[in-house]
């Protein structure tokens, strides 16, 4: 597995993303600047388009806070271990997803 710097570097990257996402998601959503359509059909597709968008917000948001509890993990020396059981994460999970805070055992129940 990679070095604790490199999870931070990985994890911090992973976050500036996220964070722009967010901010861009919930910019277009709020059509600053932009006239809203007289056209009722097309006031429909803006709301669902707003609806997609606060939804992407939402779930970029929701994945930095998992981040920045992993990044508290990791200060404290406890990055890699499973929150439930207190075992070891496998590798190629944390590879996968490095903000996971379960074992596989204990993320399958």
């Amino acid at each position: 597995m990679i070095g604790a710097a490199g999870v931070q570097e990985t994890l911090q990257q992973r976050r500036e993303e996220l964070v722009a996402r967010a901010d861009r998601a919930r910019d277009d959503a709020a059509h600053r600047g932009e006239a809203v359509s007289q056209d009722f059909s097309e006031q429909a597709a803006e709301r669902q388009n707003d609806e997609v968008l606060r939804g992407i917000e939402s779930a970029a948001r929701a994945e930095i806070d998992r981040i920045d509890e992993a990044l508290g993990r990791l200060q404290r020396g406890e990055y890699g271990l499973c929150v439930k059981c207190g075992r070891d994460i496998e590798r190629p999970r944390l590879e996968a997803i490095p903000y996971a805070d379960r074992c596989q055992s204990c993320a399958d129940h």
